[in-house]
């Protein structure tokens, strides 16, 4: 499901999705960043390292087509491509730890 809007919080180092309905999905930057679903981050996202991760930031938030998003980090990573259907199951995942 694709939010209405997107917003950094780059102070608190978190991210906001509205979705319709008035629904918030919030996540931290940590968070995205440690479960990037890039090529050369697949190896941890089963067991992701968020500690390890807590300074990041975001620099920018580009839209990948109608279907996804990539965060530009500010430790430089910028090749994950996270879906919609991906931000949701981080928010899943996320709430149950």
């Amino acid at each position: 499901m694709k939010p209405n809007s997107i917003k950094v919080l780059k102070k608190e180092r978190k991210v906001l999705f509205y979705y319709e309905g008035g629904n918030c999905l919030i996540l931290e930057c940590s968070v995205l960043r440690a479960l990037s679903p890039s090529a050369e981050n697949k190896r941890n996202i089963k067991n992701p390292d968020i500690d390890k991760h807590n300074s990041v930031n975001i620099n920018k938030v580009e839209m990948v087509g109608n279907y996804a998003l990539r965060f530009f980090f500010d430790d430089g990573h910028n090749t994950g491509i996270f879906s919609w259907e991906y931000i949701l199951e981080i928010s899943r995942l996320n709430s149950n730890s």
